[in-house]
């Protein structure tokens, strides 16, 4: 049971892991190549801190926001965002 669990535990790190090797090396040559009055690599931190704000928040809320698409009224128990 305890070896399922590290499986599992590795297959979720890789899952995770996966979209940093892909997009990283892209984002780097990106950054190389910018030349920013506020640096090279400041508006791309800054971007992305505000990606993953913004995708945190719709993580967040994300009951309610399928119950304001058309989540069926079953399948939702209480509306609690706002």
């Amino acid at each position: 049971m305890v070896a399922a669990g590290v499986q599992f535990g590795w297959a979720l790190q890789l899952s995770l892991l996966t979209p940093y090797i892909q997009v990283l090396p892209c984002v780097r040559i990106w950054s190389d190549k910018c030349s920013s009055k506020y640096g090279r690599r400041q508006p791309f931190i800054l971007a992305g801190s505000l990606m993953i704000s913004v995708a945190v928040t719709i993580i967040g809320f994300s009951a309610d926001i399928g119950y304001l698409l058309g989540d069926a009224d079953e399948d939702h128990r209480n509306f609690k965002g706002t």
